[in-house]
């Protein structure tokens, strides 16, 4: 006999998944969950490839790195190793401008102007503590991943979406590598994404000092100053606007990054970092982006997972937020300069990005972090919904209007589906760094 409706208890439950949806719909929750979903990559990187051995996410190598000079001594990988033992020697002592310290020499001039990440490992590691600082550099990447997925919900509830969605900032495979090798892309995210949403909050002083942050982490990051300059200067330009403390923005961080450089370029022989970056990372629009990812496709391996297979399911992941993110350009309510700042990303770091990223098979896409996450930030602002007046109103017109219509929806079912592909790619690589490199 049944002593209970089914069709009450169906209610109850669906009740208690709500309830569950309620309680998980705040900032700290998408953080926390950020944090745990990384912190289980780590261990497992840690235990499987590491074998217990947290000084290999440092990846230094034998080309640059000396260890008969280093005390303590730390693990190595063979040939040159990769960005994170630069990170490793400027957290020992961020201060100390040698051409060679603590046993590790440094390849480019542009490492000394990338001292955000250092610093903050060298103050929690209680002044450049041998023994804590390679800990230190991972707990740092962690507390940031924490920091992004909590932005990530105040974009996402910004736009009326569940906390929950912000989780698709943390979901970008490059960051396997950032986690996985020390390097500075989590903090330099925290601080650009903080900037912006302190900007949105018209909190103008911490924005600046957040971007500027962000910028001498990792120089990329002056792209959202610079997606910023030109959305004020055309407004002023058009006498929309005047000068006032908004401008603090983006020439703080411009003025941060030249003192940096100029400092550099003084105590510091050699070209300068600005110059080597850009000669090295950027070259013609698209000359080596469209050629590098036919030669990925060409070299697909049908039987397993190869070198190429991870690039073009990597390019894949990226190439459909980045194409959804300028799809929904002019549809999105994100503030205009945020649009500008994905574009300007995405010319940057993609369009005009050098085969010193197209053609890697190492780095898993790192350096396309800010445009897969700028996307995202206008694809949580894309309305679910639109007014049927609205969508009258958008019909007919030219190419532009069909192609970037203002009525464009982002519906809760669509963005899940990005999320699917993300977190798959995500998956993917992550299994590919807890076994490998």
């Amino acid at each position: 006999m049944q002593l209970t409706s089914s069709t009450g208890a169906t209610s109850t439950e669906r009740s208690g998944g709500s309830s569950i949806l309620a309680r998980l719909n705040r900032p700290v929750a998408a953080g926390a969950i950020a944090f745990l979903g990384w912190l289980a990559f780590v261990v497992a990187r840690w235990h499987v490839w590491a074998h217990g051995h947290i000084t290999l996410f440092i990846m230094s190598g034998v080309k640059y790195s000396h260890p008969d000079q280093m005390s303590p001594r730390i693990s190595h990988v063979p040939l040159a190793g990769y960005d994170g033992q630069f990170y490793y020697r400027f957290a020992r002592n961020p201060f100390n401008w040698d051409p060679t310290a603590y046993g590790i020499t440094i390849d480019h001039n542009y490492r000394y102007t990338r001292l955000g990440y250092p610093i903050v490992t060298w103050l929690l590691s209680l002044g450049g503590q041998a023994r804590l600082v390679p800990t230190m550099l991972v707990v740092v990447n962690l507390l940031c991943i924490a920091a992004v997925g909590w932005l990530g919900a105040k974009f996402a509830r910004d736009s009326g979406r569940h906390a929950l969605w912000g989780l698709l900032l943390v979901a970008y495979f490059g960051l396997v590598i950032s986690v996985g090798r020390d390097t500075s892309e989590p903090l330099a995210d925290a601080c650009m994404l903080g900037g912006l949403l302190a900007y949105r909050r018209s909190r103008h002083v911490l924005a600046a000092l957040l971007l500027a942050y962000g910028a001498i982490t990792n120089e990329p990051i002056l792209a959202a100053a610079v997606g910023i300059a030109l959305t004020r200067l055309y407004q002023m330009y058009k006498r929309r606007a005047k000068p006032g403390w908004q401008d603090l923005a983006w020439v703080l961080p411009g003025a941060a990054y030249v003192v940096l450089e100029g400092l550099e370029k003084v105590l510091v022989k050699g070209t300068s970092g600005g110059v080597s970056d850009i000669t090295q990372n950027i070259t013609l629009p698209f000359r080596d982006m469209i050629p590098w990812l036919i030669t990925d496709v060409h070299r697909l391996n049908w039987t397993h997972l190869g070198l190429y297979d991870y690039n073009v399911i990597e390019a894949i992941a990226l190439l459909v937020v980045v194409v959804a993110g300028l799809l929904v350009l002019r549809s999105t309510t994100a503030p205009v300069h945020e649009r500008v700042v994905f574009v300007v990303f995405v010319c940057i770091e993609m369009v005009f990005a050098s085969s010193q990223f197209w053609g890697s098979v190492f780095g898993d896409g790192r350096t396309y972090v800010e445009s897969f996450m700028m996307g995202i930030v206008l694809l949580l602002a894309t309305p679910p919904a639109v007014a049927t007046a609205g969508e009258a109103a958008s019909r007919g017109g030219g190419v532009l209007p069909r192609l970037l219509p203002a009525n464009r929806v982002i519906t809760n079912k669509r963005l899940a589906w990005i999320a699917a592909i993300a977190v798959a790619a995500l998956l993917v690589v992550a299994r590919r760094r807890i076994l490998f490199q």
